[in-house]
């Protein structure tokens, strides 16, 4: 049987792109549902089963956080009894949750996949050949979150000052990109096909931005402001239509903060609150282009036409940081053309490559466990380009900081 695990209404979404009969087999498919802006509205008729288990990240102090954890482990382990002719399916690690549940299959012998979370959530944290330093202070909440069953050899990765819950890479069978991406993980990758784009009417001359909470870690509250300020002053010159979405998470102090900034100087730009994904955002506005920060959503565009445009590197504070150094190299390896100021107008172009490569499969493929896959694991590690030290990046996991 498959098993899926989700936390967003976007993976959601990508689940059903794919076709969920197609990926089940004759077996069906179970849901697991773990939300984090996860409405489950849409009909679940797909599904054999639905387990869904409630989070309490960032939702409470940190040892009650982990007598949760420590309960819902035995919740997993009473609810879910899977077995090695099963397949579990999900999208991000950083969930603690999730590296429970994930280990729980682990220990049971079941193959496990990890599919690409949206595109840079997975590229930039996996791109990382060393974490950072942690503080005395992350090494002691790493240390804690390891009492907790299912957690034990999981740990706390830093990139650009920012800690990411990491599972151990012999906790996934593999990786699966819709983009080439060398990762530096000890984990099989492989480039699968993304469901084919569709067509829509698009509006010329009109652009959604969505906004990120940059100001949650990659700026100050006054460094946001003026940014979005300029950033918003570049959209309203260069497109006749403007609209700016806010983020799922946008807490209300922000929303209100925003929305005075933006009915005070630019009372032309429509505003989009509303739950939902970008996908279905976007048949509403049917926008020419779709511009943010570095959104995840830029990269999984799913209808024709539609531009991805990326805002970042006006904003000296953030091309600074090294994570956004990354996030060029990345995208200029994909033939992606940074706009200039003159640029940020209707008619834009970006020149992206396509998503995978002629040896991407079908995704489906990677959800059954072939008879060869030893031989198969071993030449996709051996595949794994060198670093100019003659390392290959999959080494790199013994040198890391933990």
């Amino acid at each position: 049987m498959l098993y899926v695990l989700i936390n967003n209404d976007y993976q959601l979404h990508a689940l059903y792109r794919h076709g969920i009969s197609k990926l089940a087999g004759a077996a069906g498919v179970t849901l697991i549902a773990v939300p984090h802006a996860l409405s489950m509205s849409r009909d679940m008729a797909d599904f054999q089963t639905i387990h869904r288990f409630e989070t309490p990240q960032g939702r409470m102090g940190l040892l009650r956080m982990l007598w949760h954890y420590r309960a819902l482990g035995r919740d997993v382990a009473d609810e879910l009894s899977p077995n090695p002719d099963d397949t579990l399916l999900f999208f991000t690690e950083v969930e603690w949750l999730n590296q429970i549940i994930v280990q729980h299959f682990r220990g049971r012998g079941a193959r496990v996949v990890m599919l690409e979370d949206g595109g840079f959530a997975t590229y930039l944290p996996m791109s990382v050949p060393e974490s950072e330093p942690l503080s005395m202070r992350e090494r002691c909440i790493q240390a804690a979150f390891r009492l907790v069953p299912g957690l034990k050899r999981s740990r706390l990765f830093k990139v650009n000052g920012q800690v990411f819950p990491r599972l151990p890479d012999d906790a996934m069978d593999m990786i699966a990109l819709y983009r080439d991406v060398p990762l530096c993980r000890a984990v099989p990758t492989r480039s699968v096909l993304r469901p084919a784009r569709k067509r829509c009417e698009i509006r010329g001359g009109s652009v959604v931005f969505l906004n990120e909470r940059m100001y949650d870690h990659y700026q100050t509250a006054d460094a946001y402001i003026a940014g979005l300020r300029r950033l918003m002053r570049m959209l309203t010159d260069g497109y006749e239509t403007v609209h700016f979405k806010f983020h799922p998470r946008e807490p209300q102090e922000w929303k209100a903060r925003i929305g005075e900034l933006l009915a005070r100087e630019f009372p032309a730009v429509g505003v989009i609150d509303r739950p939902g994904t970008i996908e279905e955002m976007i048949l509403d506005y049917r926008p020419e282009a779709l511009a943010s920060y570095f959104s995840a959503g830029l990269l999984s565009i799913e209808h024709e036409g539609i531009e991805p445009l990326y805002l970042y590197h006006f904003l000296e504070d953030l091309m600074e940081q090294p994570v956004f150094a990354m996030a060029s190299r990345i995208l200029r390896i994909w033939g992606y053309r940074f706009a200039g100021v003159g640029d940020v107008r209707a008619g834009y172009h970006s020149g992206i490559g396509g998503a995978g490569s002629s040896a991407s499969v079908d995704l489906s493929q990677l959800l059954t466990r072939p008879s060869v896959e030893n031989n198969d694991a071993a030449s996709a590690i051996s595949a794994i380009p060198a670093d100019p030290g003659g390392r290959r990046q999959s080494d790199w996991r013994s040198r890391r900081s933990y």
